[in-house]
């Protein structure tokens, strides 16, 4: 019982913290750009004429961050940094347009037949930028370094279910696990640093453990992080090299002011998949500036001042249109949801579930709300990802079977003109209360329009909009009809948080849903490695969770991107790939 309050405690800590964008239900630190609503003045660009004479070698591009906490890829906590250093340093595996895992440093991996061990043969002829050779005592040490970093890294959620792990050869790493993972390639996605130059004199290296001594570390959440340099980590910004394997490496670092990066023309990948380096990256250097608070993100961009920016949706919004740049929208990580209390006598009834589902038009939210703000989607998956390859939705708008549904399950009008029925020793009138935090407008605009949508048949809907810690309190007491949330997803396509009946007392299933079937198909999506197999038994997942509807899946926000127009080359981001392809980006002058 102990450990349900506190698990619970915890929830209602995180909600809170989030709560002015998007509660969130898994962590993952990705795009944590803040909102401009209160910047003042947008300034014109001077657009002069860019003629695109195709893909061209030199030039500089430069970037927005805030001041580094350190720069050291695994430790860091500044999304910016973390995203920028993703340049210099590679990971294993990367993730593509699709969200799938393909290879990057690891060639290759195999699994055991029980999904225990992993092993992960390591590409021949990569080199660090100091010409040292790529080997399995780099990845080592990186896991070394994640389990034992005093202030804790953002990765170590990602590696919690390692029990050891071993260098079995230079070229091959051997992981093994708790419990069977079949996900364990897209975890594998952080930055791999390098061995020789960062182990010595460092204070993180003297009590590194050995893989077999793994503890579990709490998870860290990804804050905004404008540290000054007494709190930078000290030792880590004194002794450790920007030294990377990847397209880009470290020139200069000028406290305050700027990161300077320069290409890389030994990068590994462009010589080995091009004749003559021709893949080599076409953008001779990234300048990275500095800037002391997060809000002059939108004033740098608009002054010329920085070229790439990605925002989220309340500050993308007022670029839409203009043509004196490129903006490229993209579903982010934040889904919105609606969760229906399972215990309530009338949400207990699945047709009245359905009857929900059919009567919310969601196009028609993001429409008149929030054009082009949003996606929708019933679950918390990404649509157009490889698992869910889709953006059709199940239960479309259908009034007249939402009426249907409710008349045949006993619902009438009584004399007042009220849809009621008996339920127990009490005439009970279809009404239900939805709980909405009170200082999100957006979220009790689209409230009031699921109101006036269930009313068309015959639901009434109180909107409540409360104060975020007691919302947080009916959460935690189980003492609500609905209530309006939303999730941050991680780069794991697993929805087991939400739709597990282990997440019930201990975890983020907040609707208390409990489907034997549902549950045994989670299971099977986590211990089948054959991805055509595992897609099936999402798809027939997917089926048995729109016929039940414990949640009211609603959208996906946007991000943008936005580039200054001499940025020319395949700008097409993604929720996981917001640099894709950035080597093939190039200056038109």
């Amino acid at each position: 019982m102990k450990k349900t309050i506190l698990k619970k405690s915890m929830l209602i800590i995180i909600l809170f913290i989030l709560n002015v964008h998007i509660a969130s239900c898994n962590f993952y630190m990705d795009n944590l750009y803040e909102d401009m609503d209160n910047e003042e003045g947008q300034l014109d660009f001077v657009v002069d004429d860019i003629v695109d004479m195709g893909p061209v070698k030199g030039g500089q591009i430069n970037l927005f961050s805030t001041p580094p906490d350190t720069l050291n890829p695994i430790l860091t906590k500044n999304a910016y940094i973390k995203d920028y250093l993703g340049f210099v340093f590679e990971s294993l595996v990367e993730l593509d347009k699709k969200q799938k895992p393909v290879p990057l440093l690891a060639e290759s991996w195999e699994v055991s037949e029980d999904l225990l061990v992993w092993t992960f043969n390591l590409r021949d002829n990569v080199y660090w930028h100091d010409n040292t050779p790529f080997t399995s005592e780099d990845v080592k040490f990186t896991f070394d370094l994640i389990l034992n970093s005093e202030d804790g890294s953002i990765y170590k959620s990602n590696i919690e279910n390692v029990e050891s792990y071993y260098v079995e050869n230079d070229k091959t790493f051997k992981i093994k696990l708790f419990e069977p993972d079949s996900f364990t390639p897209e975890r594998m996605i952080f930055p791999i640093i390098q061995k020789e130059k960062h182990s010595e004199g460092s204070t993180e290296g003297d009590d590194m453990v050995t893989g077999e001594e793994i503890t579990e570390g709490e998870e860290a959440t990804a804050e905004e992080d404008t540290a000054t340099e007494e709190n930078i980590v000290a030792d880590t910004d004194k002794n450790f090299r920007l030294i990377g394997t990847g397209p880009y490496a470290f020139k200069d670092y000028k406290e305050g002011e700027y990161i300077l990066l320069e290409s890389n023309e030994k990068w590994w990948k462009g010589i080995e998949q091009g004749e003559k380096g021709e893949n080599l990256p076409y953008i001779s250097r990234i300048n990275i500036k500095i800037f002391e608070r997060n809000s002059s993100v939108g004033d740098a961009f608009q002054s010329n001042k920085v070229d790439i920016v990605h925002m989220s949706r309340s500050a993308w919004i007022r670029y839409n249109g203009r043509m004196d740049i490129a903006l490229k929208r993209y579903p982010s990580n934040e889904f919105e949801f609606i969760a229906f209390n399972l215990s309530n006598n009338i949400l207990k009834e699945v047709e009245i579930r359905k009857a929900i589902a059919y009567a919310v038009d969601r196009t028609k939210i993001i429409n008149d709300i929030m054009p082009g703000e949003a996606v929708a989607s019933e679950l918390p998956v990404i649509p157009d990802t490889w698992m869910y390859d889709t953006n059709v939705i199940s239960n479309e708008v259908n009034i007249k079977k939402a009426k249907e549904l409710i008349a045949e399950n006993g619902w009438e009008e009584n004399n007042k003109g009220v849809l009621s029925k008996r339920i127990g020793w009490r005439n009970t009138p279809l009404e239900l209360e939805l709980l909405v935090n009170d200082d999100n407008d957006t979220r009790i605009k689209v409230a009031e329009e699921i109101k006036r949508q269930l009313s068309s048949v015959g639901i009434i809907v109180n909107i409540n909009k409360v104060k975020w810690d007691e919302l947080n309190k009916s959460i935690e007491s189980g003492k609500f009809d609905m209530v309006f949330l939303g999730c941050t997803i991680t780069p794991v396509a697993d929805i087991s948080f939400l739709y597990s009946s282990k997440e019930i007392e201990d975890g983020f299933n907040i609707a208390g849903y409990s489907r034997e079937a549902v549950d045994s198909y989670l299971e099977l999506i986590i211990k089948e490695n054959d991805y055509t197999r595992k897609k099936a038994f999402f798809t027939n997942l997917r089926n048995i969770i729109n016929q039940d509807v414990p949640y009211l899946g609603l959208y996906f926000y946007n991000d943008a991107a936005l580039y200054n127009k001499k940025i020319k080359g395949d700008l097409n981001p993604g929720t996981w790939t917001k640099y894709d392809d950035y080597s093939r980006w190039y200056v038109s002058f």
